[in-house]
């Protein structure tokens, strides 16, 4: 009962998540307008800090921010304290930023990738609008009563699309969705539901069952998605 409680928001709840959401996304910005070759990356960090206490009034992070740049990019949940955001930022480097603001207990999680020099390769154009496209796919098709495992399948499909028509992947889209091979490039879940954590419960519903093919597995949602959501 408490935790369908949580998945479902009202609309106080909707208006603190949207704003700690907005102020998390404008220290964001702020981090990308600082980013250059040369500083740190624990600089970033402490920009997105700043800009979040000082803007929007949200002195508590919601979880160790992640300021990964070139190899470090690569490394899921890098910043904590046995890698703790201490390379310098490099020409040529991708740099990726997860990191979120909280308020009243309510939770942010936002993560951005850009270039540190301000200007792609274009390997690094190919992947990053491939991944926008995925996003804008599934936040065009969402709404309630969709399953979101159907939301993960919408991004895999966005994948083998958009890496088949660049030459990257070889064969029929149907047939690369067929044998799972986005699982390979993408295989943690599509997206969390947020609000008193950073990855709120409410995802797995009394009798839904975990779908074992690869990737779908790690998806933290199997359910239909509602209003409040």
């Amino acid at each position: 009962v408490v935790y369908e409680s949580r998945a479902v928001k009202n609309e106080e709840e909707l208006r603190l998540l949207r704003y700690v959401n907005r102020v998390s996304s404008d220290a964001h910005i702020a981090m990308m307008r600082q980013a250059r070759p040369g500083i740190m990356e624990y600089q970033l960090e402490s920009t997105f800090a700043y800009s979040c206490h000082y803007n929007g009034g949200c002195r508590l992070l919601s979880y160790t921010p992640i300021a990964g740049s070139g190899p470090n990019s690569a490394v899921l949940h890098y910043g904590h304290a046995g890698a703790p955001n201490d390379r310098k930022l490099e020409d040529g480097d991708i740099v990726l930023c997860d990191m979120g603001s909280e308020l009243y207990c309510y939770a942010s999680d936002i993560t951005n990738s850009f270039p540190a020099s301000g200007t792609f390769t274009a390997d690094q154009r190919l992947i990053f609008e491939t991944v926008a496209a995925m996003q804008s796919a599934v936040l065009g098709a969402m709404r309630s009563g969709v399953q979101w495992a159907a939301m993960h399948e919408l991004a895999y499909r966005v994948l083998c699309e958009r890496l088949a028509a660049a030459g990257l992947l070889v064969g029929d889209v149907d047939a690369l969705m067929a044998a799972n091979v986005a699982a390979v490039l993408m295989p943690h879940g599509l997206g969390h539901f947020m609000g008193i954590d950073t990855h709120d419960v409410g995802g797995y519903p009394k009798g839904a069952v975990r779908d074992s093919r690869e990737g779908f597995k790690n998806l933290r949602a199997q359910r239909e998605l509602k209003p409040g959501n």
